[in-house]
């Protein structure tokens, strides 16, 4: 997947320069628009959706950090770098106030680039996960603002074998205690949810990738693709190749 990144610099020589760079590609990003201040950058925002933002702190109309300032305003929660001529430690501060994960100098260099961008797309990576493991939990009936189920939602996402022991022992509960607890809150057995949990991580992953089948059978931990189809047609009614479809 590619981030489509906002670079907003007022001047076209340095605008020019990122443009050519080779390390947003590497690093898996795409310029999807350039502004020359914070203002049109908002304006670009109105038709157009950025995953992150590369942001000039002096500019004319509104600076970066009047710019930023209205990203927070918005509730606008991308990954943000900002960069400058000035190594002044208000301007760092004010910036990281406002959501910046990094202060880059001019001139940047093509290393500093690459190593912000890495971080940044390790935070959307991470944010993305998370956003599809709240998808697949609300699929599943479960109130994602419980305590307990944001704790599970966090366990799911970081194991494959999701056995009721395993998970007992990470919550540091009995076995049977752990599954009293799990059916009182979720309304349902441990496994019942698991096979419904795997199901619907089955039908996103058939719906926005291109992973084979038995490729998605062993992610959900099948041994192999009969059984986990098997399983899929008796939940969905269709057998995940018609899914698919």
């Amino acid at each position: 997947m590619m981030y489509r990144i906002l670079i907003v610099e007022d001047d076209r020589t340095n605008r020019l320069f990122y443009e050519k760079l080779p390390v947003w590609q590497q690093e898996g990003f795409v310029i999807g628009g350039q502004a020359e201040n914070g203002k049109r950058a908002l304006e670009q925002m109105e038709t157009e959706q950025f995953d992150a933002f590369f942001v000039d702190v002096m500019m004319p109309v509104m600076n970066g950090l009047e710019f930023l300032q209205e990203l927070k305003n918005r509730g606008i929660t991308a990954p943000r770098i900002i960069v400058s001529n000035y190594n002044e430690f208000s301007y760092v501060r004010q910036g990281m106030k406002l959501g910046a994960m990094d202060y880059l100098l001019k001139p940047v260099t093509e290393e500093e680039l690459q190593e912000c961008l890495r971080t940044v797309r390790e935070e959307l990576e991470s944010e993305r996960e998370q956003n599809v493991e709240e998808q697949i939990f609300l699929a599943c009936g479960a109130d994602v603002h419980s305590g307990f189920v944001q704790k599970l939602m966090q366990y799911f996402q970081e194991h494959t074998d999701l056995n009721q022991k395993e998970i007992s022992d990470a919550f540091l509960l009995s076995k049977d205690y752990f599954g009293k607890l799990f059916k009182r809150q979720m309304h349902e057995n441990f496994n019942q949810f698991v096979l419904k949990y795997k199901m619907e991580y089955a039908k996103y992953l058939l719906e926005h990738t291109d992973d084979r089948i038995y490729e998605i059978g062993e992610k959900l931990g099948y041994k192999t693709t009969d059984y986990f189809s098997k399983l899929f047609k008796e939940y969905t009614g269709q057998t995940p190749v018609q899914y698919r479809k």
